[in-house]
């Protein structure tokens, strides 16, 4: 029942807005795990959303404290890893866009989708807008909006928010960073494993374009054991849903 309320909230609030390309099919977001806290928030105030529960395109959420949840969006085979103290929107008003992320940390992982099917899945910030074909990333926003992104698998078109620069590729083992209004760096090695991100380490960047390190890096022992895999939580079909 306060999923059903919840998204009646959210969708009247939508109202006064511009209809977006997913405004008449809404992508499904399917909560498959959380730990502590993952609130949905509204103009009425925050719930907590559980394992089985649904969110929708245009709902903004974000994770408490000592937090971390796993989304996915099988319509896209996209599944996200939801870092500690992360605001996002889902699906907002740009063509192709699965997570628009304010500030916080999330992996990203994507699997194959059918064949013929060309559609873009993206994840964007305040300074970038990340582009893949079957990968898996970290991804990692600061609160004046600077981004870093850590790439464990394939590779991913960066290009910075307004556009003007030329686009990236960021193969797997190389990371970035990207400053608001400014083009991405040069790609450079980080020595991390997607574990690694998910327990809050990270490595020493020695070769930012800027002469700066990576936010919330340091000197910190870049060995780590094997990639590992969210718990997964089985629920109930409890959907918040017009």
């Amino acid at each position: 029942m306060k999923t059903i309320i919840a998204s009646l909230v959210v969708a009247m609030t939508a109202l006064g807005a511009a209809p977006g390309p997913e405004a008449e099919n809404p992508l499904d977001y399917q909560v498959v795990a959380v730990k502590r806290h993952l609130l949905l928030v509204t103009d009425s105030g925050e719930l907590e959303l559980q394992p089985g529960d649904h969110a929708q395109s245009g709902d903004s959420l974000r994770t408490g404290s000592r937090s971390s949840a796993d989304l996915e969006v099988s319509d896209r085979a996209a599944r996200f890893h939801i870092g500690t103290k992360t605001s996002f929107r889902l699906a907002h008003d740009k063509p192709g866009v699965l997570i628009d992320i304010q500030r916080g940390s999330l992996r990203a992982v994507f699997g194959k989708l059918p064949a013929g099917d060309d559609r873009e899945r993206l994840v964007t910030t305040p300074s970038a807008v990340l582009a893949v074909r079957g990968t898996e990333y970290g991804v990692e926003v600061e609160k004046d909006g600077d981004t870093t992104l850590v790439v464990f698998e394939g590779t991913v078109e960066v290009r910075d928010q307004t556009g003007t620069g030329d686009v990236v590729r960021v193969q797997a083992g190389q990371s970035t960073r990207i400053r608001k209004g400014r083009p991405p760096g040069t790609p450079s090695p980080h020595g991390l494993t997607s574990g690694d991100w998910d327990r809050g380490r990270r490595a020493e960047r020695p070769n930012w374009s800027d002469g700066q390190q990576a936010p919330g890096m340091g000197n910190q022992p870049q060995q780590g054991g094997p990639g590992s895999q969210s718990p997964s939580s089985q629920g109930g079909s409890k959907q918040h849903g017009g």
